[in-house]
């Protein structure tokens, strides 16, 4: 009886191991873990394990947050232009870049010169074996019409390129896209190259963003891309592809969020954009 009287005060006064229970020295941490290893091993399991769910209540409270606001802002402009058929304009929540435009650090330049000129250097080597068809992965992007691509270039023009974020200084170009573009160019020699490509580096782009990610959008025409650029688009955007009809008019209603606030939204009906606002007002103002 007196030892669990001792057990029952020592909790009280927070001096045990949460983990194994037994008291804690001076000199271990005021976390109530004490310096077993596997103390130490299950509590950082604890933690990460309530780290992981807190994050997945919190992202899916902002994405709630974000469709209850998209849904209201559909709903106001929808009544401007006189429309009442929600349907006619399915809600297509895709992600928002928000990085700001600074100058271009000259390293950054450098170091997508050099990677540029490597990738130059090997595509005048022979080509490597190719892939047999069965193993190559399949296009992430089915055909579509041409309809079809201008509305999604319309909501990714309300984006402003939240994709090329990965870019950085090498802006996905590999080898086959510099042996791509030279095939297309025949009449260019690899300084030739060098320099179409270096033409199109700015004084200034996105702040994390790909190098060629300026304020117009991909300063690299369609020719110059890597594949990967020409074709991909977000998990939104894909399952908006998948809904859409073989042919006809297109509508849709697009809003670009990041992290709960919404940045800008886009209504298309019948193929053509009626309305942007790049700037959203904030729900206080």
């Amino acid at each position: 009886m007196e030892c669990g009287w001792e057990y029952a005060r020592l909790q009280r006064q927070q001096k045990l191991c949460k983990v194994c229970g037994r008291p804690l020295t001076a000199r271990e941490p005021a976390t109530r873990i004490c310096g077993a290893l596997e103390c130490q091993r299950t509590a950082l399991a604890d933690f990460s394990r309530q780290l992981a769910e807190r994050n997945r209540i919190r992202s899916q409270a902002l994405i709630e947050r974000e469709v209850e606001q998209a849904v209201q802002l559909r709903d106001r402009v929808m009544s401007q232009f006189g429309f009442n058929k929600p349907e006619d304009f399915p809600l297509v929540v895709i992600p928002a870049f928000t990085a700001e435009l600074v100058s271009l650090p000259t390293q950054r330049r450098r170091t997508f010169r050099e990677h540029l000129m490597a990738l130059i250097e090997q595509s005048a080597l022979p080509p490597e074996p190719p892939v047999p068809k069965q193993e190559m992965a399949a296009p992430v992007i089915p055909d579509q019409t041409p309809e079809a691509q201008a509305v999604l270039g319309m909501a990714c023009s309300c984006c402003k390129g939240r994709c090329c974020e990965g870019g950085g200084d090498h802006a996905y170009l590999k080898v086959e896209t510099i042996r791509r573009y030279r095939a297309e160019h025949p009449d260019q020699r690899p300084r030739d190259v060098l320099a179409a490509y270096l033409g199109r580096v700015g004084r200034r782009s996105y702040q994390g963003s790909c190098i060629f990610h300026q304020r117009g959008g991909c300063a690299l025409s369609r020719d110059m891309r890597a594949d990967l650029c020409n074709w991909h688009y977000c998990k939104a955007l894909l399952g908006f592809r998948q809904t859409l009809p073989p042919t006809g008019a297109i509508g849709a209603f697009f809003v670009a969020a990041d992290y709960g606030e919404l940045q800008a939204a886009a209504l298309v009906r019948d193929n053509q954009l009626l309305a942007i606002q790049p700037t959203l007002p904030r729900p206080d103002e």
